[in-house]
């Protein structure tokens, strides 16, 4: 269990690039099956890339942040991350579709809401702040 808060800003802007990949390499497909069989699978393979990577990130934010944006579905982000590095093969199109169209925007969100939050409370690492908006 993570503690220490300091980087907490890394990992939750980590986690919004990760989502403005999936949202590019996604976002060309209407239908599940176009998405999963366009270029050899390779949008596909680099959005389940970039899903593991949010849960990695998720998974590094501290037990405290965490605590303060339960509605945040931390356990089920971890969980599938889980699921697609653990069962590659057998990983549902479908729900990995639905999950892009329908429930990242929302993650998107919420996670710009706790950056904006904790910066606002001063309870993240400000230095990275700046480099990020230069």
């Amino acid at each position: 269990m993570r503690q220490d808060s300091k980087n907490d800003l890394v990992y939750c802007l980590r986690v919004l690039e990760a989502i403005g990949k999936i949202r590019l390499y996604a976002k060309d497909f209407e239908d599940p099956y176009s998405f999963f069989q366009a270029n050899d699978q390779k949008e596909f393979n680099a959005c389940l890339l970039q899903l593991i990577h949010i849960g990695e990130q998720s998974n590094r934010i501290s037990e405290a942040t965490k605590g303060r944006y339960r509605e945040i579905p931390w356990n089920q982000i971890r969980g599938f991350r889980n699921l697609i590095a653990h069962d590659y093969v057998g990983i549902d199109k479908l729900i990995v579709f639905d999950l892009i169209r329908f429930h990242l925007d929302e993650l998107r969100q919420s996670m710009a809401h706790l950056i904006r939050t904790e910066v606002q409370r001063g309870r993240v690492f400000r230095k990275g702040i700046r480099s990020v908006e230069k």
